[in-house]
């Protein structure tokens, strides 16, 4: 099995297509989640003139949401809208499952009373992955949840690391406690200053300053792929430090790594630079707008210092789309030229 790695350029929101391909046998296209609202149309066309025109007749296609925030389902949503005729899969984790229904209903009375920004999130949250199964009913599109215990196709060339089941149920516990989200504000932007000198002369220590990912970016489908020569691609959304604790507890290997995927755009709040070292790949990648904190230049100058063999590339440098082929032999020669490093 081999694959071609799409990053689509959608500023702080992640759109990946991952096209696997048992050369002169089957096609697989992954729509990895799609952006914010609006991404949508931009995704369906880099498909259909770079992809589509070059699949084996037997193909299959399908979509995975790794979590249910703005800059990743709301562009996907528009996808599944666009090509959910062509679609047969959807392999996403629903946390209205993890909560009883009448606890669902004190969440919808406190979003209609407007008690908490928080707790609006939440439910609007609710309503698009509600979106995504009536989508799956609709298009009549087999559904699987995304845990790593259930989740393992082409003899574990794909698979899905995290989160278990237990990891995702205590999370979403969590993060849907009423007391909580009044308590804390993660609604609004932070304002911690980064002195840019620290960002050069200390960067690792800007790094670990602070873990702090969200309990629902922790829940976020962290993605291993593993090709022909056993080298492996990590995709890894929104996840953070425990996600990545979690997976080396239920026996993740990290070794061996070509690609793998800055978390939240680079951010410092998602990577300790002790997960950096760890992952040690040829190559990372972040799904960024390009601004002060995404891809954070810390997390750029710690991998630098740290890992002098890895490059590292961010989507904003071209504005459009980081592609990554496993193998050239097997897939068409789409004629681009080479992404610059950071």
């Amino acid at each position: 099995m081999d694959f071609v790695i799409d990053f689509l350029h959608v500023g702080d929101g992640d759109a990946i297509i991952v096209w696997a391909r048992e050369p002169n046998v089957h096609d697989y296209i992954f729509f990895i989640d799609g952006g914010n609202k609006g991404n949508g149309q931009k995704i369906v066309e880099h498909y259909k003139t770079w992809i589509k025109p070059n699949l084996l007749p037997k193909h299959g296609i399908g979509f995975i949401n790794s979590h249910p925030h703005n800059d990743h389902i709301n562009g996907l949503i528009e996808v599944i809208e666009l090509l959910g005729s062509e679609m047969t899969f959807g392999i996403y984790n629903d946390p209205v499952e993890c909560i009883s229904e009448e606890h669902r209903e004190k969440i919808k009375k406190s979003h209609l009373a407007g008690e908490d920004p928080d707790i609006d999130h939440l439910y609007e949250t609710f309503e698009q992955i509600e979106k995504l199964n009536s989508l799956c009913t609709k298009f009549n599109l087999q559904r699987y949840r995304a845990y790593s215990e259930d989740v393992k196709f082409f003899f574990g060339n794909f698979k899905i690391l995290s989160p278990s089941k237990s990891f995702y149920t205590k999370k979403v516990q969590h993060f849907t406690d009423i007391d909580f989200l009044k308590r804390v504000d993660f609604s609004q932007k932070t304002t911690t200053v980064v002195r840019e000198e620290d960002e050069n002369a200390a960067p690792c220590y800007i790094v670990d300053e602070i873990d702090d990912a969200s309990p629902e970016n922790l829940t976020s489908t962290v993605i291993q792929l593993i090709d022909s020569q056993n080298r492996k691609y990590i995709l890894t959304a929104d996840a953070g430090v425990e996600s990545f604790d979690e997976m080396l507890k239920d026996g993740f290997d990290p070794k061996n790594i070509e690609l793998a995927q800055l978390p939240h755009h680079g951010s410092r709040r998602n990577v300790s630079s002790t997960w950096l070292q760890r992952f040690n790949p040829q190559m990372y990648i972040a799904s960024a707008a390009g601004n002060v904190k995404h891809p954070r230049r810390a997390v750029i100058n710690c991998i630098k210092r740290n890992l002098p063999n890895c490059s590292v590339y961010s989507t904003h440098t071209s504005g459009n789309t980081l592609s990554y082929t496993t193998n050239r032999s097997v897939f068409p020669n789409r004629g681009w030229g080479s992404a610059k490093p950071l």
